[in-house]
C-alpha cells in the first residue's frame, strides 16, 4: 500500500474515466437516424469512431501523419466511420456539427463530488490525450473544476508515451512518485507506473456500451483499488 502522505497531485484521464463519451454519442447518433428515418448501429458507431481517433493517434505518434489535437483525429476518423455505416449520411457541415458532441460529454454521476472533495487535499489536475478545449468545454457544461488541464497536444508526446507523463509531473515541480494517475483504463495506469507515477484504477462499467468493458476488475500492480468514485475518494481522503 502506498504511502499517501507522498502524493501531492492527482493527474486525471477524462475520456471514459470522469466523461461517459458512449452514452453521449450513441444517443445523438441514435437521435439523427430517427430524425432521418434510417436505422443505424449507433452503439458500434460510437465505438469505432473512438477506435478510429485511437487509430489516426497511433500513426501519429509512430509519425506517419502530422501532429494534430484530438478535435482533428475525431474529425478524420468521423468520415470513415460515416463510410463505414452507410445509413446515416451526414454532409461535411453536417459531420462537423457532430463532431462538436466530444465538447459537451456526459459526465458519470458519481464524478463530480469527488473530484470536489479530492481538490481539498490534492492538486486535481486533467492530463487527457484530449484537446484542451473538449477538457475546458465538457468540465464547464457539468461544473466541475480542476486545478489545472494538461492536454498532451501541449506536451512534447502524447500518452501512453512515458514522457508524457513525467513532463506532467514537472509541470507541477513534482517528482513522478508524487503524482498518482486516477483512470479507469489498465493501459494508462500501466504506462503512469512504468513513468515513475503512482496509480489510482476507477471501474467504469458500461464504458464501451454493454458487454464491451474488458477492464472492470481491481489489480494488485495498482496502488490504490476502488469500486467506484466514492469509493476512491474514500480511500485516497482516509
Amino acid at each position: 500500500m502506498v504511502d499517501l502522505s507522498t502524493i501531492k497531485a492527482l493527474t486525471w484521464d477524462i475520456g471514459g474515466t470522469v466523461f461517459d463519451w458512449h452514452s453521449s454519442i450513441r444517443r445523438e447518433v441514435s437521435r439523427l437516424a430517427s430524425d432521418r428515418g434510417v436505422e443505424v448501429d449507433a452503439a458500434g458507431f460510437a465505438r469505432d469512431w473512438r477506435r478510429g481517433m485511437f487509430e489516426t493517434l497511433g500513426r501519429m505518434r509512430a509519425g506517419e501523419a502530422p501532429r494534430m489535437n484530438a478535435d482533428r483525429m475525431h474529425r478524420l476518423a468521423l468520415d470513415d466511420v460515416i463510410d463505414k455505416h452507410s445509413t446515416l449520411e451526414l454532409n461535411s457541415s453536417e459531420c462537423d456539427e457532430l463532431n462538436n458532441l466530444w465538447h459537451k460529454l456526459d459526465v458519470w454521476p458519481d464524478a463530480p463530488d469527488a473530484i470536489k472533495a479530492l481538490r481539498g487535499k490534492y492538486t486535481v489536475v486533467v492530463l487527457t490525450i484530449l484537446s484542451w478545449s473538449i477538457a475546458v468545454d465538457s468540465s464547464k457544461m457539468v461544473g466541475i473544476e480542476w486545478d489545472g488541464i494538461l492536454s498532451c497536444e501541449f506536451l512534447e508526446r502524447y500518452k501512453p508515451e512515458p514522457e508524457a507523463y513525467q513532463q506532467a509531473s514537472h509541470l507541477l515541480l513534482l517528482e513522478p512518485a508524487q503524482v498518482m494517475m486516477v483512470a479507469a483504463h489498465y493501459g494508462d495506469l500501466r504506462a503512469a507506473a512504468a513513468a515513475g507515477m503512482r496509480t489510482a484504477y476507477v471501474p467504469r462499467p458500461g464504458e464501451r456500451g454493454e458487454g464491451h468493458d474488458t477492464e472492470l476488475s481491481p489489480l494488485p500492480e495498482f496502488d490504490v483499488n476502488s469500486t467506484d468514485f466514492p469509493d476512491l475518494a474514500k480511500q485516497l481522503l482516509a
